[in-house]
Formats: structure tokens, sequence, C-alpha cells
């Protein structure tokens, strides 16, 4: 019965995240890109909102990085036990590879690319797993 559990809870966090992350969409880098722009602009709610969010999705892929390893498979990074990162931070780090880095193809990233894929390629190549 424990291993069903223990077997269970990844799997059901993973949906839990599918499901609590599907009514807000995906973040195409155009959109990210407007955001950031009128949040410079106006210092008003969209930079605090983008702040939010891009949080919310570290701290998904972190636990969904979580669940794999409980479930036996590989990590997808390797982060420090005790990562504690702010909003800020991570749109410091998202923007720093949107300005410098590529994508797969070797190319800028297209503005219809999923912000949220470009930070699991922060988060892969800012805690890269050594083991």
């Amino acid at each position: 019965m424990r291993s069903i559990i223990r077997k269970a809870l990844p799997l059901g966090a993973l949906a839990l995240l599918f499901f609590a992350a599907a009514p807000a969409g995906a973040i195409k880098l155009e959109n990210y890109q407007k955001y950031r722009l009128d949040s410079r602009n106006v210092q008003a709610t969209f930079k605090s909102l983008i702040e939010i969010r891009m949080e919310g999705v570290l701290q998904g892929l972190l636990i969904a990085n979580r669940a794999a390893v409980a479930d036996g498979g590989k990590p997808l990074f390797c982060p420090p036990d005790k990562l504690e990162m702010r909003g800020a931070d991570v749109v410091k780090l998202l923007d720093s590879e949107l300005t410098a880095g590529t994508a797969a193809d070797g190319k800028p990233y297209s503005g219809d690319t999923n912000i949220e894929d470009v930070m699991l390629k922060v988060a892969q190549k800012r805690w890269p797993c050594t083991r």
C-alpha cells in the first residue's frame, strides 16, 4: 500500500501541476517581451505579475524535477538543496538567456517559443547534473 502511495504522489503532483497551469496557458516569447516592455514604462502591475509567474514556473519545474527523481527517474537538472530565488532573479536569468542564448537549432528564440521551455533550458544550464 505504501509503495502505491509513494508512486502515486509524484504522478499526482505532476497532474496537479499540469491541470493548475493549463488554464493560464503558456507564455509565448512575443507576449513575454510585451509584458517586459510594459513594466519598464509603467512600473506597475505587469512587472510584479511577470515576476510572480516566472517564479511559479521555476517552482513548477522544481516540483516536477523532485517528482521525477522520487519516481526513480533521472533529474532534469540538479539545483542546490535549499534553492531560494525571487521572481526578479528568475526574470534576470530568463532575460539573460533570451539575450545570449539560442534555441536547439542554434538560431535565436522565435516569438512562438514557450517561455517555460526556455526556463527549463536556463535551469539545466545553471544547475547541470554532474552525476
